[in-house]
């Protein structure tokens, strides 16, 4: 067996990613940066030769959810402006307008939490108010360790409340009492930290970029997961129209066509798919800018039954991947696949084929074959780091012989990075409205018609 690490000098290290390069069959190599802890400012990785369109056959799907899955980003947008209005004492559109969709969006959306905040504590910190970060983090503290279940997100916040010199207030009794009372929520949390600041406050530092960070995530966090709790007891639309101004939607719900493209690639639908054509025209033709006709997509109508036919003589595996920690992502998903399988009673399709679906939905874990999400992982080795879908693939038991034969969906530059780091050539590029101005230029494919126009217009890429 060859040995687990060599050394090797800069012109071996040089000779060596040359042969790598060669052995992979690879033109292409991703400078990755580097968390500031982290002692080499960055990561080279070879990446994936682009895989040669069309395709074969396609064994496996390792799908992102913010954005390509599901409908989170919007929330995730707004969670990081109130942190950003917090720490700036900022909070009404007068004072501050807001994130900036050009100069913040394309750097706050596809990586890590933790380099999302970074970003915004860096370009926002000449307006930062210590004293309304100080009311905010401490509300963040009181409320996470009094409703948060989560024991990683427990851990996490107390471990960064102790660094940042609140160690004491940890210990204090009468803390210990108020988060093991049940009586704080989102609605009390700030008028009850108010005696927490005046008791412990002066002990509160940040003796570094990291910890002002880490104290500013704990604040987005308080945010999402907050709104995610008032979500899973069924306020989704409420809170779309409250928070985001949109009507007639929820705030967590499937991408338009993820509620076709789950079902056929795990083999479920058959020529029955016909039925759901019109949902795919339906979004396909309400983008003008995509140039689609009528008379263009009706033309594929036919194509549609014979893709749902060849998943159901070989059905594919899917892997959702995120870097969204294990809390979000369980409720995110449990409200995605719960929103399907409601939406699938609706289908025009006969109670045999709505029964087996929704048989096949009852569980959200069991739809995939793999389920990674930042939990599984560390801060450093996020997306566009490779792990996250290295993972995926370890989980779907896919072969390196069969990553060829892989499709990787995102709607980030990380993302897609990521993909090819991971070994899949086939890294297929969804923009939305909150990532259209990233660049893309990793991705195999950019399909800015979302997943209808990659089943319908594109074939999922597939040979007749």
């Amino acid at each position: 067996m060859d040995r687990l690490a060599h050394y090797l000098n800069p012109q071996q290290a040089q000779e060596a990613l040359g042969e790598l390069a060669e052995q992979m069959g690879t033109t292409e190599f991703a400078q990755v940066r580097n968390l500031d802890y982290v002692p080499a400012p960055y990561e080279l990785y070879p990446l994936a030769p682009r895989t040669p369109t069309p395709m074969k056959r396609i064994t496996a799907f390792a799908v992102d959810m913010d954005g390509t899955s599901t409908t989170t980003e919007p929330l995730a947008l707004h969670s990081l402006e109130y942190m950003v209005r917090r720490f700036t004492n900022r909070m009404t559109k007068a004072e501050w307008p807001g994130l900036d969709p050009v100069k913040d969006h394309p750097y706050v959306i596809g990586n890590s939490n933790f380099r999302h905040t970074e970003f915004l504590v860096e370009r926002y910190r000449d307006a930062l108010d210590h004293e309304a970060l100080k009311q905010a983090y401490f509300e963040a503290v009181l409320w996470t360790l009094a409703c948060m279940d989560d024991p990683q997100r427990r851990r996490d916040i107390a471990q960064n409340a102790r660094n940042v010199g609140l160690g004491e207030m940890l210990a204090d009794e009468e803390f210990k009492r108020l988060t093991g009372g049940g009586t704080v929520s989102a609605k009390n949390a700030g008028e009850l930290a108010h005696p927490l600041v005046s008791r412990f406050g002066q002990a509160f530092r940040y003796d570094h970029l990291g910890e002002l960070v880490s104290a500013a995530l704990d604040i987005y966090y308080y945010r999402y997961h907050a709104i995610m709790r008032k979500i899973e007891a069924g306020a989704g639309e409420q809170l779309s129209h409250e928070l985001l101004g949109e009507h007639g939607r929820r705030l967590i719900e499937p991408m338009p066509g993820y509620e076709v493209f789950v079902p056929m690639v795990k083999g479920w639908l058959g020529p029955e798919i016909d039925a759901l054509y019109e949902r795919l025209r339906e979004h396909l033709l309400a983008d003008a800018s995509l140039g689609h006709t009528a008379t263009q997509l009706d033309a594929l109508r036919p194509r549609l039954v014979r893709l749902a036919e060849r998943f159901r003589s070989a059905p594919a595996k899917i892997g959702l991947v995120t870097a969204s920690i294990a809390y979000e992502t369980h409720a995110c998903m449990k409200e995605v696949i719960r929103v399907m399988a409601e939406d699938v009673q609706n289908w025009p399709l006969a109670a045999e084929h709505k029964d087996g679906m929704a048989a096949g939905l009852a569980d959200y874990r069991a739809v995939y074959d793999g389920f990674v999400c930042a939990t599984d992982a560390c801060e450093p080795r996020l997306k566009p780091h490779r792990d996250l879908y290295s993972l995926a693939l370890f989980q779907m038991s896919v072969s390196k012989q069969d990553y060829p034969f892989c499709m990787g969906i995102e709607d980030t530059e990380p993302g897609v990075i990521a993909l090819r780091a991971a070994g899949i050539g086939c890294a297929i590029a969804l923009p939305n409205h909150d990532t259209s101005r990233q660049d893309y230029s990793a991705a195999t494919e950019v399909v800015r018609g979302g997943l209808p126009e990659l089943m319908l217009v594109k074939n999922l890429l597939l040979e007749e």
